[in-house]
């Protein structure tokens, strides 16, 4: 399936949701209390630490993905998935400060890259194993969504009234 060229509105308003995500972000992780911070709502469900701390471990994924579908012909994209592909505590360890510090710069740094795409490598296209139609736009769009479902989830450990007994 061929995917159209994205507009320029389009893709204004990707870039502006990938700006605004780390942002977003880092505000409720700012609002939460530290004794709930790493708590999980039930066993294998990430806690907000997680969520947060997973952002940055999967942003350079979609450099590599980018730097991939510029200079291949035909890529092929692997999913990606935590559950599958880590360990289930794996985020738990990681330093939230640092993360959300490497998250913004490592942000900042993409999109100075994306901001220089034509209109051209926006509209490249690559295989995914799990999607029917990728390129470069939809994965930038993915991204910004993604980051718009953790915010989310962070927000609900943030809002719990009551939290399980473990």
């Amino acid at each position: 399936m061929s995917v159209p060229s994205p507009s320029d509105a389009d893709v204004q308003a990707v870039l502006h949701q990938l700006e605004a995500g780390p942002g977003i972000v880092i505000s409720l992780v700012d609002e939460l209390e530290p004794s709930i911070l790493k708590r999980r709502p039930r066993p294998g469900v990430w806690s907000a630490h997680e969520h947060a701390c997973h952002l940055p471990k999967v942003q350079p994924l979609f450099v590599d993905r980018l730097d991939m579908m510029l200079s291949c012909e035909k890529p092929v994209i692997r999913s990606y998935d935590p559950a599958r592909d880590d360990p289930d505590d794996a985020l738990l360890s990681t330093d939230l400060q640092s993360a959300m510090n490497r998250y913004v710069c490592e942000r900042q740094s993409l999109l100075e890259q994306l901001h220089q795409l034509t209109n051209d490598e926006w509209a490249i296209e690559a295989e995914h194993d799990e999607y029917s139609h990728y390129s470069v736009f939809i994965m930038f769009r993915h991204l910004a969504l993604h980051d718009l479902y953790h915010a989310y989830r962070i927000e609900e450990r943030l809002l719990m009234k009551e939290w399980p007994t473990l």
